[in-house]
């Protein structure tokens, strides 16, 4: 992975480097690694074929910087709504707020995430994987601040909260016939669905609805 690209995208969003990755992330979300072609990335963003490999390389360079980038952002989204002592009911409301609103404002990250559980276990997705695995560690470190000695799973726990966090607001098709709306839009669905997911949330931690405290 190009570190040094990644990270002009980040000074210069609206730069090519920058207009590429955007590109790569929706068009991966659409087709997946396997379905996607170098040439719709670069017709997407607008640039010529060649500039998408003079700044990014190969196919496999791409797709790890998306999920490098919607790592970034997943650990920083969870850094800020942690709160030093700080009860375990008030994260889990916090950060299904956070990474709720997160998740509806970029469609394609959500699809994203969604896909990668469909996709071919092929080299590609092992560096994501050691992604994922950062993330989970974070999740696991905050965790044990906020609840020593807790004798549940919490492995199982955050896997089963992050699945079907994802899986919740990914399924758009659904939402429609349970919800009567898309979350993406504003309206009563995604309010309906984001105090439900708050509600499972804590049920999961075994932390009462409603409670400012409680232990997992």
């Amino acid at each position: 992975m190009r570190q040094d690209v990644l990270e002009k995208t980040r000074v210069d969003p609206e730069g090519t480097p920058a207009r590429i990755l955007d590109a790569a992330e929706s068009v991966f979300a659409e087709h997946g690694f396997a379905g996607t072609s170098t040439r719709e990335i670069a017709r997407r963003a607008g640039v010529p074929f060649g500039a998408l490999h003079y700044h990014w390389g190969s196919k496999k360079e791409l797709w790890e910087a998306v999920f490098q980038r919607v790592t970034d952002r997943a650990r920083e989204t969870l850094l800020a709504t942690f709160r030093p002592g700080g009860s375990l009911g008030e994260l889990i409301d916090n950060l299904v707020d956070a990474f709720f609103d997160f998740f509806v404002a970029h469609r394609d990250i959500t699809r994203l995430c969604f896909r990668t559980a469909l996709e071919p276990r092929d080299p590609h997705l092992a560096t994501v994987h050691a992604m994922f695995r950062d993330l989970e560690q974070l999740g696991l470190g905050i965790h044990a601040a906020l609840v020593p000695g807790s004798e549940h799973d919490v492995r199982v726990t955050l896997f089963i909260v992050a699945n079907s966090f994802v899986a919740a607001i990914a399924d758009e098709p659904s939402q429609e016939s349970f919800l009567g709306g898309s979350v993406f839009r504003p309206g009563p669905a995604r309010e309906r669905l984001r105090a439900e997911l708050k509600r499972v949330a804590r049920a999961i931690f075994g932390v009462p609805r409603g409670a400012t405290g409680g232990s997992a």
